[in-house]
């Protein structure tokens, strides 16, 4: 495994985890309280059209798919 590897994975974690935590603040500041399992919907519902803001979820979630396929490039890589 390459650093460079392991320093994407880190990164990308890192970055959904930030988006999430601002999307977070968002509704708690619109809605006044934010459910963790549901956030992407509340978050979705709290920015009521807004271009900028919903770009964030997009952000987020593609945070996430780049983890797992990290994930399953560093694993394929381990089990060679």
């Amino acid at each position: 495994m390459e650093p460079l590897d392991i320093a994407l994975l880190f990164s990308a974690v890192v970055f959904a985890l930030a988006s999430r935590a601002a999307m977070k603040r968002f509704v708690v500041r619109r809605l006044g309280k934010a459910n963790e399992s549901l956030l992407e919907i509340d978050f979705w519902k709290a920015s009521s059209g807004e271009g900028l803001t919903r770009c964030l979820l997009f952000i987020e979630l593609l945070s996430w798919g780049a983890t797992i396929l990290l994930l399953a490039m560093l694993a394929a890589r381990a089990l060679q």
